[in-house]
């Protein structure tokens, strides 16, 4: 009986461990490109790193299964000397449900730049990660990216929610920094490098953007099954928090990645509004994100 009961409470452990993880992360690993003969190791590749991303805790919070954190990640071979070496590029998109609705929120997708992504792995290896310690490229990488997913996600739950893990992804960057791969660099001129961008989304300048992360999801988006008028409101108050980000640092990275994972649901959402709200938004599109200009004629409004 002793070891029944001693299993039951292995078993409830484990079962706690399971609930406590906190993504939900689908993992792409793209090889198209190669000339070679595909060969296992690619299913390898995405096996191990799925299981890293998903069964790993990120955070002391607890999390049922309906909780987790719905992201993808995309890894595109385009090179591979057949052993252990691979190079390519990793884009990380991120969604949001919104409170009583079907509905996921885009609400991430970063492509990095030109700089290569290039790691070692080898098939069915253990992938490891441990805090202020460069284990792989490979493993800082995605524990770069699962951190900055969780402080986008806090962030639209709390106001500056997500700042314990923008930190965390900065350890995780500063600790790479010499390890010799590119993105990690202060010295990096590509924008869009992994360093450019946890060092905006802790810039004391955009925390406005980071507050109209808030107003736009929790006060905005999950207010808009109930009282869709108001959610409207704090959706355009979210817009011009954005705009003193933009305003105080322009032309910035994060602001455009707002703007790219938004733009439609913008238009969506703000083709309801009244004409005076219509032509107030259109205004502040018009400063902050030029290149949509002609999606966002789709809202409506007057001369």
């Amino acid at each position: 009986m002793k070891q029944i009961v001693a299993l039951l409470m292995i078993l409830m452990f484990s079962l706690q461990g399971i609930l406590a993880q906190e993504l939900n992360c689908r993992v792409n690993i793209n090889y198209s490109s190669l000339s070679t003969t595909p060969t296992p190791v690619f299913q390898s590749l995405q096996t191990d790193v799925t299981a890293f991303l998903n069964e790993r805790h990120w955070t002391n919070h607890h999390y049922e299964p309906n909780e987790r954190i719905e992201c993808n990640v995309m890894i595109t071979i385009t090179e591979f000397n057949g052993v252990d070496r691979f190079t390519g590029t990793i884009q990380v998109n991120l969604s949001r449900p919104v409170f009583m609705t079907s509905y996921n929120s885009p609400l991430f997708t970063f492509k990095e730049g030109d700089g290569k992504f290039t790691f070692r792995y080898l098939e069915g290896e253990n992938l490891q990660f441990i805090e202020n310690t460069v284990t792989s490229n490979l493993t800082q990488v995605l524990a770069f990216y699962a951190y900055i997913i969780l402080g986008y996600d806090y962030d639209t739950f709390s106001p500056l929610g997500g700042t314990e893990y923008f930190k965390k992804a900065l350890r995780v960057a500063l600790t790479a920094q010499g390890s010799g791969h590119e993105g990690w660099s202060t010295a990096d001129s590509k924008q869009n490098s992994r360093y450019n961008l946890v060092d905006a989304l802790l810039d004391k300048r955009f925390e406005n953007l980071r507050l109209g992360e808030y107003y736009y999801h929790r006060q905005g988006l999950d207010v808009m099954p109930s009282d869709p008028n108001t959610a409207r409101r704090k959706m355009l108050e979210a817009l011009k928090s954005i705009q003193r980000s933009e305003r105080a640092k322009p032309n910035s990275l994060v602001v455009s990645l707002f703007f790219t994972a938004k733009s439609d649901e913008i238009v969506n959402v703000f083709s309801e509004s009244p004409v005076t709200e219509k032509n107030e938004v259109l205004q502040i599109l018009k400063e902050l994100d030029v290149t949509n200009m002609a999606k966002y004629q789709k809202i409506g409004g007057s001369n």
